[in-house]
């Protein structure tokens, strides 16, 4: 269950990046954008934390590496947008 939820984070957070990145920098869906970031994170992070098995652990932190790079990607769109 827990690949599972993760690798389903993985994917909307990787559809959320390519998005942005096909895009121009726009704030659209920005809170939906900002939530789903950081509950992934947060997510990921207790799952790290959890360690159960040595594919959920790798999974977690490609995961982890995806949503700090979503992250990084709301800040410079909302950044861009702002000034």
């Amino acid at each position: 269950m827990r690949i599972f939820i993760i690798g389903l984070l993985m994917l909307v957070n990787l559809f959320f990046v390519v998005q942005a990145l096909v895009e121009p920098l726009t704030i659209s869906f920005l809170s939906l954008r900002i939530i789903l970031a950081a509950l992934s994170f947060v997510i990921c992070v207790y799952l790290l934390l959890l360690r159960t098995h040595k594919l959920s652990t790798y999974l977690t932190i490609l995961t982890l590496i995806i949503s700090l790079i979503h992250i990084f990607i709301i800040w410079k769109s909302a950044y861009a947008y702002i000034f």
